[in-house]
């Protein structure tokens, strides 16, 4: 696949957020996978891991140098900023500075309209509880096995989607229905009332896209467009959306 090639000063800053990796003693480690800033980097942008901070001062200082934000897949997040329940035996890798973190900078970027928001796997279910929504807390328990959501062949494309006509996600990916890979086990319940569903798992009805309708770019995708974006169209064409929109 071609990278995009843009002028130095013309290339917009992506600000991607970290997953949190827990040490003893309470230390933590902020990082993101290489593949994140691969497609970045592909889609003519340039990437910027954020530090691991709640601070909302500093994270406003952050936004006034970036022209996009692309929120990371990653841990559950905490069912106590959707209602949920705190305690499931399900939950997994669990941060409430991260949740903290992409819930301010993602409802900031909302409320201000304008530059575009990418959210990925975790990253689209942070976008619906930050518009209101719930995420269900482990989709083989609430919905069943017909589709393997956790499939280990993360590399490949393991199970259809269906795209919603009429959607920036219709618009992008160029059909109604496209391949993905999965790697998930929560997932969006009730979406948002300020979104729409872009895409579902026919098999199950799992939302896989939500998008928000306006002229801002704010686009949720449950799977794994970075593991993809080098050989799958409708991945990549996500990412050059993004920095498309944030230049």
């Amino acid at each position: 696949m071609l990278r995009v090639s843009l002028p130095v000063k013309k290339r917009p800053l992506i600000a991607l957020t970290p997953d949190v990796q827990e040490k003893g003693g309470g230390r933590m480690n902020g990082y993101v996978h290489k593949e994140y800033t691969d497609a970045v980097l592909a889609a003519g942008g340039l990437p910027l891991v954020l530090p691991l901070t709640d601070d909302e001062t500093t994270l406003e200082a952050l936004m006034a140098r970036l022209d996009g934000l692309l929120l990371t897949g990653g841990g559950d997040m905490d069912p106590v900023f959707f209602g949920g329940d705190p305690v499931n035996p399900t939950l997994k890798s669990v941060s409430r500075i991260r949740d903290r973190m992409e819930l301010f900078l993602t409802r900031r970027l909302m409320k201000e309209g304008q530059r575009p928001v990418l959210g990925i796997c975790r990253g689209c279910q942070v976008m619906n509880v930050a518009a209101g929504g719930t995420l269900m807390l482990d989709v083989p328990s609430e919905i069943g096995v017909a589709v393997n959501h956790s499939d280990p062949r993360q590399f490949e494309l393991v199970h259809e989607v269906s795209v919603v006509p009429g959607t920036r996600l219709h618009a992008l990916a160029g059909a109604t229905t496209i391949r993905v890979n999965s790697s998930h086990h929560q997932a969006v319940k009730d979406v948002a009332p300020s979104l729409c569903v872009a895409a579902r798992s026919p098999c199950d009805g799992v939302v896989e896209a939500i998008e928000l309708g306006g002229p801002q770019f704010f686009l949720g995708a449950q799977w794994h467009p970075e593991r993809l974006h080098d050989r799958h169209e409708p991945s990549a064409a996500l990412f050059r959306a993004l920095v498309a929109a944030a230049s």
